[in-house]
Formats: C-alpha cells, structure tokens, sequence
C-alpha cells in the first residue's frame, strides 16, 4: 500500500470523527495524514523493516495510528475505518471526489442541509439552497455543480492527479530494473489528462521477457488478463 492510499484513508477517518464530533482525536489522524504524505520513504517498507515500532518512530504518528497503518499494509483494509463508514452520516468516498468540497464543507452541508450523497448535493445546488448558508456563494453553488458534472464524466475513470504519485512510483521502479533502457508512462498520462482509464508503459530493453516477469510480479497487480507478445 502506497503513501498516499494510507494517507486518503487516514484523512477520511479524521473527517468522520469530526463530523460526529469526538474530540482532539481528529486532529491526530489529520497530522499522520500529513506526515505519510511527505514520507521519501514508502510506509509499507518501513512496515517491513521495523514493524509497528519503526511506524511509531513516525512524527505524528502514535501506537493506535501504527497498528492501523499495520493492519493496512497487511491487509489492505482497515475494520476501524470500515466501522465508521457504516455508522457515518454521509456516503464520504463519492462527496471527496468532487474537487473542492473539503471536510468543513462536507460537515456543514450535512449539518445544514442533511446531504448525504452527491445526488442530494446536487439537488441542493440545483434549489439554490446551498446559495443560503453562510459563507457560501454563488460562485461556490457553480464549482460544486462544476465538480459534479467531471465526476459523472469520469466515472470508470480516475483523476491524475490522484493516481500520478503511484504511475511516478511503478514507472520509477520499472527505470531501476538493469534490463530497463528506458520506460516511461504513455498515453493520457503523458498528455497530462484530466482523467484517465487506463496507462499504457512504453519500455526499451533487450530482455522484455524478464521485465515482464517482474512488471506482473508487483506488488500491485491483483489480476492479469493477458501477457506475451500482445497488446
């Protein structure tokens, strides 16, 4: 598990306390959500190499946030975060996807508005309901409609600037291989896309039969399809 995918869960954990308002707890899942995210090294290596007590060594991160980040890597899930995803008010995976719409956000829509999903967002927006609260203005009712219609649009597909950190991480890897001339992410990815389905690698070596036993034996590959001389 990746930096950033530890750092998503942990953040979203931070905005579902918040939102049922537990006390300094919050914060604390804010601030490792901080660090991992600035971490050079990847977390689930330093998982691997010190266990729990290296994750604790961590700023910011204590012995509660170490286990869950060890459950995490183990596991892939985390039982805590999936606890608070059923008792939570709000579905929090499909509001976080429309760009701009923060935790406080999220939290007083809910609070004023009772929104729990992005049809109701967009209801709201819709009603010009939203326009009403404080704080809020027209331009702001315009980029959440805005932000609903790109996610509607990129359904089965995923926004780059989400996925780059992971497309820089393989291709970084794939460059390190000894076979490897060169190897470089193609595609929407090197056209800089708002959103993309897919991503194509364009690897230069003279071994490709070894590159590709170790391109499908990562870490993240969960299903191949197909392999050999075939696009």
């Amino acid at each position: 598990m990746k930096n950033h995918e530890v750092a998503r869960i942990l953040r979203n954990i931070s905005i579902l306390l918040d939102m049922d308002s537990v006390p300094f707890k919050p914060r604390a899942y804010e601030k490792a959500a901080l660090t991992i995210e600035a971490l050079e090294d990847n977390v689930e290596q330093i998982y691997k190499s010190g266990g729990v007590k290296a994750l604790k060594a961590i700023p910011g991160v204590g012995e509660s946030i170490a286990e869950k980040i060890e459950e995490l890597v183990k596991t892939g899930k985390l039982a805590y975060y999936k606890d608070l995803q059923k008792k939570a008010p709000v579905d929090l995976e499909s509001l976080t996807r429309i760009e701009g719409l923060g935790p406080k956000t999220i939290k007083t829509l809910w609070e004023k508005l009772q929104i729990k999903n992005i049809d109701e967002l967009e209801k709201a927006a819709l009603a010009h309901k939203i326009l009403q609260l404080p704080g809020f203005k027209k331009k702001s009712e315009e980029n959440i409609l805005k932000g609903i219609e790109f996610a509607k649009k990129s359904r089965g597909r995923f926004i780059l600037g989400f996925t780059l950190p992971l497309i820089r991480d393989v291709e970084r890897r794939l460059k390190a291989i000894p076979e490897v001339k060169k190897a470089i992410a193609a595609g929407s990815v090197r056209r800089m896309k708002e959103t993309i389905g897919d991503v194509d690698f364009l690897i230069l070596s003279d071994d490709p039969d070894k590159v590709t036993k170790y391109f499908v034996s990562m870490p993240e590959v969960v299903q191949i399809i197909e392999k050999g001389k075939t696009k």
